[in-house]
Formats: structure tokens, C-alpha cells, sequence
């Protein structure tokens, strides 16, 4: 037996060997350049994901510092750190992309649009959802938005009248969850409708997203804790048991409504069953995944933009001051209710919104693609067909050539650049470019517009012990975490702006 083991030991070093000489010796990509070790192996990308806790990004960026715009981050990767070439690699449908199916499985979400291979495949099953996403149905379903929006802003009422410390980042992952869930399941989630906004409201979120590297590595793990009873599972950790709690509500929503059972106010998901969905598409796992995809996404992104949104500018009086002032042009009383397209004409509003969406990055994980047919062309490197290549977000949306100070909250930037003819919009690429980007950005713009304009036209806010390390980049669990928790904010309702 040990003799066995041993001759299995030295066939493994044998292969490992082999391997790391093909990868750094015959490898299409062996003359991109980047560290040895990142080419040898994904340990180098395990250590600082999992071992050191979303780490790499900041690795990323010190390796373009030494290596130049493009680089090797593992064996079959590279990184591409240039704003010029961003829409090459999020190429239009015509211009065929697909993604690499090893690194998105690590959402558990398999057979959802979000993380089809195929370009065809995707295209066929994002279509039955892009119409109910697209900026008329989104207009449509302002109401909604505002009739949420006024439960919030009862609590914000009652805190002031009882000078309670509000949780306002709760209260906004609240707001998005609630909206999202009731448009696309027709479920009533009531986050809104509780005294402390259900703070537990991104546990399931949490969940996938800080195990997200690990589960990158191993993603059977994923598959594991779906079989461990739920009252284990809440004892051994309670933000995988909230998600798998979620998983099995989402999953019951999507039974019901293929079994014939219709919510009372319709949603998106009985819409797209009733417009006589391909049999191919209505598997209920499939259809789960899909919309625990747009349920993650609806919640934490636009959650999160909002809270680093509000920060900024109870942070600056000047900034507040003149934005409530144009917003009066619109809002002649603070409970006015303008339209989503009266808000988006409005410049210093827009130049407010477009700086907090930069700002808060949305989604901090490389989201890479290839290019299965096209050779590529960088500088003077071939990027063969099939190669996986990603561009970082944060990188776009920081790059000081394009933003000076880009740390600084300024909305006067988005403002100048429309006076001079410049077209920064370019490069606010927090919902990605080309074929798949982000299926829900004329909501979240909605929620941005309604949200933002409606707290600042009805209330004066301060903080509470609340500091830029909450509000900090520090950890890239597929959005942005801070170096301990999750952001969080804490508001206090000083008072109701009277005209």
C-alpha cells in the first residue's frame, strides 16, 4: 500500500511538473507578461481570495504597475487594465462573446442567463425577461417604486419625531428587495413593513457573495450545503443558512407559478409564462436560478449606490443645497411626485447620480469573457481565440486620466465634461457593455432618481457614527465590502424640509 501511494505521489509531481512547463514554456499566452507563479498555477489566486479574503484586485493592480496595461493573472487569464479596450472585450452581438463557464459557477446559479456560455443560449434566455426591463416597463412600474419609497419615508417620519438612529442602509436593501420581489415574483417580502427594515434582509446575499472565492475553487461545497438540514446549517452559519432559506422560497414562488397558481397582482414571472415560454426554458430549477440571479442583483447593487449616494452628500451642504434647490423646480412641495424622465432632465441631479454610480462601483469581481472565433489584437500582443479575458470595473471608474481625484465625490466633473462635449457616460461602466450587460439598469436608474430626489426634497439627515471606513473599498467580495462587515450606515432625521 505505501508503495502504491508513493508511485501515485511521484506521478502527481510528474504531472504537476509537465503542467507547470507546458504553461510557462508553450502556453498560447506564455509571452504575456505577469509573475511566474500567476502563470504556473491558481494558487496564486487562491492566496489572495481565499486565504487573505478578496484581496486580488489589489494585487491586480500592483502587477500593472510592474507589468504594463496587460498582464497574465492565471494560467488561462489575462487582465487587460485599459479604458480604450474595454469594448472590445464587452463586445456587441455582433461580435460574438461568451463567458467562461469555470468562473461564474460559483453563484450556484447554473442554467440562469446570468451565467450561460453560449452567446446563443443567452440570447435565448434573456429574451423573455428584457422586455419586462426595458425603459418603457420600467416607467411603468414607477408606482410601485413610489408607493415603497412612502414606507420608507414613514420611518424616516417616525425617527424623527422619536429621534431614533435609523439603519438607512438596511432601509434601502430593504426598499430594492421589496421592489424587486414584487415586480418579478408578485411576492410581498414586507421588509418595509418592519419596525427595524428585516436587517437580516442581505443575509442571504452575504452569503453567497462572501463565500463567492471559495466557492470559486470548490464549488461542490455549494452543492454540499444544499443536502445539510436548515437547523444545522443555522448553527453552523447563519448567512448560508439564510441563503438556502431563500433559495427554497424563490423556488416555491417559481412551482406555483408553473402549476397554474397566478399572484393577485400579476409579475414579471407569471408575464413570461403566459407569453407561451419555449418548454426548453421552464424547468423550475432553471427558472429559480434565474430569478435568485435578479433578485441578488436587484437588491444589493442599487442598495448600496444608494447608501454611498446619500453619505456624499449629507457630507457636503453646498452639494445638498443646490441639488435641492433644482429638484424644487420639479417638486414645487416636498411631497410632489415628478416622473422618472422629469427627474432625468434635470443636469445637476443627473451629474449626482452619475457620480454616486461611480463611486459605488456596483460589481468589483472581474467578469471575464472570450472571444471564441476572433483573434484580438493589444499593443503588440495576439490575444488568441478563446482566451479569457476580463477588465476590472473599479479600474475604469477610477482611472485618474479620466477622473481627477476620482476618490472625490464631485458632480461638477459630469457637468463640465457635457459643457466641453466630452462623453464621460463612456466610461460609467458599473452595468458592463455589449451583449450581457446588466439585465436591470433602467431599474436601478429609476430607483436612483425616485430615492434620491425624494429623501433629499422631504428631509435633513446627519450622520451617526458613521465614518469613511464604513463606506471604504477594501475587500472585493463581488461588490465592494469594507475591511470588517458590510457597509453600513447610520442615519439620524434632524428634520422635514418645509417647502
Amino acid at each position: 500500500m505505501i508503495i502504491q501511494m508513493s508511485y501515485l505521489f511521484v506521478a502527481w509531481l510528474l504531472y504537476v511538473a509537465i503542467q507547470t512547463i507546458y504553461r510557462l514554456y508553450f502556453h498560447p499566452l506564455k509571452k504575456i507578461p505577469g509573475p511566474k507563479l500567476a502563470a504556473a498555477s491558481s494558487a496564486y489566486e487562491f492566496y489572495f481570495n481565499v486565504i487573505k479574503g478578496g484581496k486580488f484586485i489589489w494585487e491586480i493592480e500592483r502587477l500593472h504597475e510592474i507589468y504594463g496595461p496587460m498582464i497574465r493573472i492565471a494560467p488561462s487569464e489575462i487582465h487587460i487594465k485599459d479604458p480604450s479596450y474595454y469594448e472590445e472585450i464587452y463586445a456587441p452581438y455582433s461580435r460574438r462573446r461568451e463567458k467562461p463557464e469555470k468562473f461564474y459557477r460559483q453563484f450556484d446559479v447554473d442554467g440562469s442567463a446570468f451565467v450561460t456560455v453560449s452567446a446563443e443560449l443567452h440570447r435565448e434566455r434573456r429574451a423573455p425577461l428584457s422586455k419586462w426591463f426595458s425603459k418603457s416597463a420600467t416607467t411603468d412600474m414607477i408606482p410601485i417604486i413610489h408607493k415603497n419609497l412612502d414606507k420608507l419615508c414613514e420611518h424616516l417620519h417616525s425617527a424623527y419625531k422619536s429621534h431614533r438612529v435609523i439603519k438607512i442602509d438596511a432601509g434601502f436593501a430593504s426598499l430594492t428587495s421589496d421592489i424587486i420581489n414584487g415586480y418579478f415574483l408578485g411576492h410581498h417580502s414586507g421588509n418595509l413593513d418592519k419596525e427595524d427594515f428585516n436587517e437580516n434582509v442581505r443575509d442571504g446575499i452575504n452569503g453567497i457573495l462572501q463565500n463567492s472565492h471559495l466557492f470559486f475553487f470548490f464549488p461542490f461545497i455549494a452543492k454540499i450545503i444544499e443536502i445539510i438540514p436548515l437547523s444545522v446549517l443555522k448553527w453552523l452559519n447563519p448567512f448560508m443558512h439564510a441563503l438556502i432559506a431563500e433559495k427554497i422560497r424563490v423556488h416555491g414562488h417559481v412551482v406555483e407559478a408553473l402549476s397554474g397558481k397566478r399572484t393577485s397582482e400579476g409579475s414579471v414571472l407569471d408575464s413570461v409564462l403566459d407569453k407561451g415560454l419555449p418548454e426548453n426554458l421552464r424547468g423550475s430549477r432553471r427558472l429559480s436560478n434565474d430569478a435568485m440571479s435578479v433578485l441578488t442583483a436587484g437588491t444589493e447593487t442599487t442598495a448600496r449606490a444608494l447608501v454611498v449616494g446619500l453619505y456624499n452628500i449629507i457630507q457636503d451642504t453646498k452639494i445638498k443645497d443646490k441639488l435641492r434647490d433644482e429638484l424644487k423646480t420639479v417638486m414645487p412641495t416636498p411631497q410632489s411626485r415628478p416622473t422618472w424622465d422629469q427627474l432625468k432632465q434635470l443636469p445637476y441631479l443627473s451629474a449626482v447620480i452619475s457620480e454616486t454610480m461611480r463611486l459605488a462601483i456596483g460589481v468589483t469581481m472581474r467578469c471575464p469573457r472570450m472571444a471564441p472565433s476572433e483573434t484580438l489584437v493589444y499593443g503588440d500582443y495576439t490575444i488568441p481565440p478563446g482566451t479569457v479575458m476580463s477588465q476590472i470595473n473599479y479600474f475604469v471608474l477610477m482611472d485618474p486620466t479620466i477622473f481627477p481625484n476620482p476618490h472625490v465625490f464631485d458632480p461638477e466633473r459630469w457637468i463640465q465634461a457635457a459643457s466641453e462635449g466630452q462623453h464621460l457616460e463612456r466610461y460609467l461602466v458599473n452595468f458592463s457593455k455589449g451583449s450581457r450587460n446588466c439585465l436591470g439598469l433602467n431599474l436601478a436608474n429609476s430607483e436612483m432618481y425616485l430615492t434620491i430626489a425624494t429623501l433629499i426634497r422631504q428631509f435633513e439627515f446627519s450622520l451617526y457614527q458613521t465614518t469613511d471606513k464604513d463606506m471604504e473599498f477594501a475587500r472585493d467580495f463581488a461588490v465592494p465590502y469594507p475591511e470588517k462587515g458590510n457597509s453600513s450606515m447610520n442615519i439620524l432625521v434632524e428634520g422635514l424640509v418645509q417647502e
